[in-house]
């Protein structure tokens, strides 16, 4: 058996084709207000946090690159959804703040329900066990660019 077939690839792959498939029902309920995922995920965290919130906030639990959140931020700014601001403590950070027509957007996106026909497709036992599975994967799929790091420097050294 080739590693393309074993076991954990074919749950790799099967947990890719799911996120591929929310993510398209998504991007097609959201497309008729006129927003991505990813803005509608920044509009809902800016919502649930304290506000102003950190952009530095953000591209943590969105899980995104510095410079792919900078590129939804400049344009959520300039579609006159949020406003940014800089931090008062710390110069180099900077916050953002919903419009009122962010706000508006958030209030349609969150009355969208796609998300949870698809989850609700699941029993409450299945969904909780879902959630712990997923939050294991997310903790060691964290941890291998550490290892990665840590192998590549052995082998730099000619250590084993």
């Amino acid at each position: 058996m080739t590693n393309f077939e074993s076991e954990e690839h074919k749950i790799a792959v099967l947990i890719r084709r799911v996120d591929l498939l929310i993510s398209k029902a998504r991007r097609n309920e959201l497309v008729h207000l006129g927003i991505t995922p990813a803005q509608a995920g920044v509009l809902h965290f800016a919502q649930m946090l304290e506000a102003p919130c950190a952009i530095i906030q953000l591209r943590q639990l969105m899980g995104r690159s510095n410079s792919s959140m900078v590129g939804i931020i400049n344009r959520m700014e300039r579609d006159g959804l949020i406003k940014r601001q800089v931090d008062r403590q710390n110069k180099k950070y900077t916050r953002i703040l919903l419009t009122s027509k962010g706000k508006t957007l958030y209030e349609k996106a969150v009355k969208l329900n796609t998300f949870v026909t698809i989850i609700s497709s699941l029993p409450e036992e299945d969904k909780r066990k879902l959630k712990l599975y997923l939050s294991t994967l997310s903790k060691a799929a964290r941890k291998v660019p550490e290892e990665q790091r840590n192998s590549k420097r052995k082998l730099l050294k000619g250590e084993d």
